[in-house]
């Protein structure tokens, strides 16, 4: 059990920094941990709205409370690094919070047909069994490997 865990994580680890995920799924974590990092009493009226090139974009409450967190900038990128576990965190970059939610977008139907998907090589098919030969739940190695394949398949070609 020990041995097909691990495999699928590194199986995972792999998708994630194939796709570029890795920094994003760990800058997505601050806003989870986001009250325990900044305190209850700043989380109260900020929240973190995005992250782009290093910096953190915040939404706060009010332009007074914005000029307090401008002072405390430099303590709040490394408690912030230290909670990502890496320096992640460049710059704060502190913004008025929106009063009104932004109008829900309605879904528009796609015109556009799905991409065109290229069958993996024989060479390609072998490593993806011997990705996930470790894992003994058929059903678990299946869907592990159609993720893996789809993930192969939708890579641009050089």
């Amino acid at each position: 059990m020990a041995e097909e865990i691990s495999s699928l994580r590194r199986a995972l680890e792999r998708s994630l920094r194939d796709l570029g995920l890795q920094k994003r799924l760990k800058t997505e974590q601050l806003a989870m941990r986001w009250p325990k990092i900044v305190g209850a009493g700043v989380a109260k009226i900020t929240s973190p709205a995005q992250f782009r090139n290093g910096t953190l974009f915040i939404d706060v409450a009010d332009h007074v409370w914005m000029q307090e967190l401008k002072l405390q900038e430099v303590e709040l990128i490394g408690r912030l690094n230290e909670a990502l576990g890496e320096p992640l965190v460049r710059r704060l970059f502190f913004q008025l919070a929106r009063t009104s939610p932004p109008e829900p977008s309605s879904p528009r139907e796609s015109t556009t047909a799905p991409p065109a998907v290229t069958p993996l090589d024989p060479q390609q098919e072998l490593a993806l069994e011997q990705e996930v030969a470790n894992v003994r739940d058929p059903e678990l190695r299946e869907v592990l490997k159609d993720f893996r394949r789809r993930l192969l398949q939708a890579r641009p070609t050089s």
